[in-house]
């Protein structure tokens, strides 16, 4: 099963003979592509569809995610197939009982802080004139505060903490050509920070179909506070994943030359920094191949497993901690 990302302006989606076909005239293009292998389409900017194509993707339980060229969010079309009502009334009942919110808020956020340091790490050692061991050992302090809060605001002071101390690392490894001075975003003012916004969006609708076809509520957290539109839960179960399938793609893209400087529009209205049309095909073919990668980071199986099957997994696993309110079932991923 794979993921459709259509990027063309003004692109025509239909349904021919059991294939979705892809016009745009701007483009030139017309590609025809058989549509039981497609899981989730994803639009960027402005296209249309027909109603049959509509219908047939509802029938075959096919998300489609509207984003804006920029990756903002507009909304999602999708079955309800898989909504579970029942489900949803123990995840309701968890994210209102406060021990299993700060259980499973911990777990979360070392899951986090020991990736971040796993990935400081390995880029250390293609690094050689740059030195982050004194960000890593105020991590690990971190770490052990972590585990001694009492309560859900501690732990986000603790991981906010953390996660600037990472950045400070992240921008001492980060190519010279690329060099940044910390996180920013909404809008990102610099390239390499474009380009860690641009895997945290692709990122988050990857979380956000797991989590519906698994039942879940995308939008009932246990972690991160709640408020209109946001889906909070995508949030929660996306922290484990940040350094390992973002982070490394940002590093690795413009480490290899993949992404150059020149690929980013020149700042817009807003201020923000973006990449051009065809880098950022580009960059979401690399994603693609990142998250169909196989690993075996899975604690609870002893077989190698996607990163995008990895998502859907951990998110089973969640939906089972909430139905027998027992938050230990939930294992995080750690990298080594």
């Amino acid at each position: 099963m794979s993921f459709l990302y259509i990027y063309e302006r003004a692109a025509k989606i239909g349904v021919k003979n059991n294939c979705i076909v892809v016009e745009s005239e701007k483009a030139n293009l017309k590609r025809t592509l058989p549509i039981e292998g497609i899981e989730n389409v994803i639009i960027f900017g402005d296209a249309s569809l027909s109603s049959s194509c509509v219908k047939q993707l509802m029938e075959r339980d096919i998300n489609l995610t509207w984003l804006s060229s920029r990756g903002k969010f507009y909304g999602r079309l999708e079955s309800t197939r898989n909504v579970n009502i029942h489900r949803q009334r123990r995840q309701f009942a968890c994210g209102e009982d406060d021990g299993f919110c700060l259980a499973l808020g911990k777990k979360i956020v070392k899951a986090k802080v020991k990736n971040q340091i796993t990935i400081l790490r390995r880029y250390q050692r293609s690094r050689q004139k740059a030195s982050v061991t004194g960000v890593i050992d105020a991590m690990g302090r971190i770490l052990n505060l972590i585990e001694r809060v009492a309560n859900r605001d501690e732990l986000m002071g603790h991981e906010g903490m953390a996660a600037r101390n990472y950045y400070q690392g992240l921008a001492s490894l980060v190519e010279p050509e690329f060099a940044f001075k910390g996180r920013n975003r909404r809008p990102p003012r610099d390239p390499f920070n474009s380009l860690l916004s641009f895997a945290y969006t692709l990122l988050m609708y990857d979380v956000y179909t797991a989590a519906v076809n698994r039942g879940l509520n995308p939008y009932a957290s246990f972690l991160h506070s709640i408020r209109k539109g946001h889906p909070a839960l995508c949030s929660d179960l996306m922290e484990e994943w940040r350094a390992v399938l973002a982070d490394s793609l940002a590093l690795y893209v413009t480490g290899k030359g993949i992404i150059k400087q020149e690929f980013f529009d020149k700042p817009d209205q807003d201020g923000g920094v973006y990449l051009n049309a065809g880098a950022s095909k580009a960059y979401i073919a690399e994603y693609e191949k990142k998250v169909r990668s196989k690993s075996n980071y899975l604690p609870y199986v002893d077989y190698s497993v996607s990163f995008r099957r990895a998502l859907e997994m951990q998110c089973q696993r969640l939906a089972k901690a909430v139905e027998e309110g027992d938050p230990d079932i939930y294992q995080p991923v750690l990298i080594r």
